[in-house]
């Protein structure tokens, strides 16, 4: 139960025992008063009634009439005369079957709760020195309940209105209070989702000495997380960056072109350039070192250039004279040689520089070719090259377009074909613990096309160019939906494209909330530059789509992970690691250590961690030692 529920039902118990409490003692004392006076008027009536009857003559028709007279003009209950030996002389008594309609005004309920019990009044009748009789008057608590029932109407109508006005005021009040408490309790309910926020302090003494405790506890982890973050952040460059030039090195270039020729979401082609500094130890020994590595700094710098204006492509130094270069999103092989060629010389045209031959070999691949083939290919290129001399091109475009699509017209009939006609379907891929329960099935979308049921890779950027990912990632949520009734859980992934498109995210959200016995089962996963390049429409969305009940993650994390600002604030349910940095784990003791740090940042969270692309049981051993919670790829 929320505080401000408590403290309403505190106001209303104290409003109640207050109001009922001075209600009850006004009944209890206007009943004490007027029976008090019925008292009183009896003793009064029968006095200076038996006063009259003594001074006149004892006749019995006289003192009946007398009697009588007094009765039914003082609305009484009753008047009996009765001898010394108690015998009764003369007698009126009220019939309850009359003046009906005068208490009728006045509850039954009422006159049984409340009951006057005055005592009747007694006057002794003299006959001269003797005693003639007693006289014994009681006067009749209708009017006296008439009076009660107007005066406790009265009253329990203004204790009402006190109690209405007291509503509002309280209301107010609370208002008032609740504005820095549900600062509080905000940010209480962050820390319990392990986002550690800071707050402004309030006023309010004890709420500010709770804020400045909950800040501090957030302040701490947070400078906890950014000291592992750049410890972190060391042991990446360390196990997985070339020193000078700060691409990747051999082994982690290598599993990075591994993991886009496997990966399921993988651009379906690219184009692919080898490098090679061919008189390097030449220019380092006329020159110096200093020149040498100026020479290498500017070719990387150019490599930069291109990874920068082609997103999801990777660049890295294979040893010291040779440069790879991978570039998604199908360009042209000979465009791209081209300008690789042209940036080179134009950087290196100082006159020292201008005597370093730098062969270029360039050629396209498709997803799914193997690694060892794809370099071989390079190889017999890149000796062409060094044949020919000096700074000689040379592209071998083997026209890999996976597509008998060829122009964005064509791509954007078949894919709303595909959407129309509802040619899509998901995959399913296990993701398990250690024990070998299945957290949920990994479902990778598939468009029909081309006759053929087509991973994301081959149509992903198309899409992409035509802004149609939105309405491709709506259908992936509607089929996924209807597909939970049969799984236990599924996960899906949603692009960078309709993360920032405010449409689909109110259409999703739509969705969710018509569905939300299923939104637990629903795991939504964005790509991990979606935290580095659109944080706030990440933070935004991932709120929402948590209030549904629906779990959030990251995927291919770990080649940007430490640029991470404010990972604590998004509020994460599990992170998927990248299969470049899982590819062979058990003999890589650098990517073990960078791994190991990961996942301690990652649990201090409380966020799940799950390995992408796990191929064998090594890995899958050296994981578990890791402390990773889940695994999936091709040895699951």
């Amino acid at each position: 139960m929320s505080l401000i529920k408590q403290l309403w039902i505190g106001i209303i118990v104290l409003l109640l025992l207050a109001l009922g409490g001075s209600f009850i003692i006004s009944i209890l004392s206007a009943q004490h008063y007027l029976e008090e006076q019925l008292r009183v008027k009896n003793m009064d009536n029968a006095t200076s009634l038996a006063l009259s009857m003594s001074q006149m003559e004892k006749d019995p028709v006289t003192l009946e009439l007398l009697i009588s007279a007094q009765f039914d003009t003082g609305h009484y209950e009753y008047i009996t005369l009765a001898d010394p030996q108690k015998k009764i002389l003369v007698a009126r008594r009220y019939e309850e079957n009359k003046n009906i309609k005068d208490s009728a005004s006045v509850p039954n309920w009422f006159t049984r709760l409340v009951n006057f019990d005055a005592e009747p009044g007694i006057a002794q009748i003299q006959d001269g020195w003797q005693q003639f009789g007693t006289l014994t008057v009681k006067s009749h608590s209708r009017y006296a309940w008439q009076a009660l029932w107007h005066s406790t109407s009265q009253l329990l109508t203004w204790f009402v209105v006190a109690a209405i006005l007291s509503g509002i005021v309280g209301t107010i009040i609370l208002k008032f209070i609740s504005s820095p408490l549900n600062t509080v309790i905000n940010q209480a309910e962050a820390i319990g989702q392990r986002r550690f926020v800071t707050s402004d302090e309030p006023k309010t003494t004890e709420f500010q000495r709770l804020v400045r405790a909950m800040n501090a506890l957030s302040q701490s982890v947070k400078a906890m997380l950014e000291k592992e973050t750049k410890q972190l952040e060391k042991l990446r460059r360390e196990s997985q960056l070339d020193a000078l030039t700060e691409l990747p090195n051999r082994n982690h270039f290598l599993n990075l072109l591994e993991s886009k020729l496997t990966r399921d979401d993988s651009d379906s082609s690219g184009v692919i350039a080898v490098v090679r500094f061919l008189n390097l130890a030449e220019l380092n020994n006329h020159l110096g070192r200093a020149a040498a590595d100026h020479a290498l700094l500017q070719i990387a710098g150019v490599l930069h250039q291109f990874i920068t204006r082609y997103p999801g492509s990777h660049a890295g130094r294979l040893n010291g004279s040779d440069f790879m270069l991978v570039i998604s999103s199908n360009p042209s092989a000979e465009s791209v040689g081209a300008e690789l060629s042209e940036q080179l010389n134009a950087q290196l045209s100082d006159k020292d520089l201008r005597t370093i031959q730098l062969p270029i070999a360039v050629c396209t691949y498709v997803s799914g070719e193997k690694r060892n083939e794809l370099m071989h290919k390079l190889d017999g290129a890149l000796a062409q090259a060094e044949l020919k001399g000096n700074r000689a091109l040379i592209v071998l475009d083997t026209n890999s377009l996976p597509s008998i699509h060829r122009n964005l017209s064509d791509w954007r009939d078949a894919i709303t074909q595909a959407l129309q006609h509802k040619k899509l379907q998901l995959a399913h891929f296990a993701v398990r613990t250690p024990a070998g329960i299945t957290l949920h099935n990994e479902a990778p979308v598939r468009l029909l096309l081309d006759d053929d049921w087509q991973p994301a890779g081959y149509f992903m950027p198309w899409a992409a160019r035509l802004g149609m990912m939105p309405a491709i990632d709506l259908e992936v949520i509607k089929t996924a939906l209807s597909s939970i009734n049969k799984e236990s859980a599924i996960a899906i992934n949603i692009s960078a494209d309709s993360l920032c498109n405010a449409e689909f995210r109110e259409q999703a959200l739509a969705l969710l909330n018509q569905s939300l016995n299923k939104t637990h089962n629903l795991w939504l996963e964005f790509p991990e530059s979606c935290a580095l390049r659109h944080m706030a429409e990440l933070r935004s969305f991932t709120n929402s789509l948590r209030a549904l009940g629906c779990h959030i993650g990251l995927e291919h994390v770990g080649l940007e992970f430490t640029k991470i600002r404010e990972l604590q604030d998004i509020g994460l349910h599990y992170l998927k690691i990248d299969g470049a940095i899982i590819r062979d784990i058990e003999t890589n003791s650098g990517n073990q250590n960078f791994l190991s740090g990961l996942c301690k940042i990652g649990h201090s969270l409380g966020i799940v961690m799950i390995a992408e692309g796990v191929r064998s049981s090594a890995e899958k051993e050296k994981l578990i030692q890791l402390d990773i919670d889940g695994f999936t790829g091709p040895g699951i």
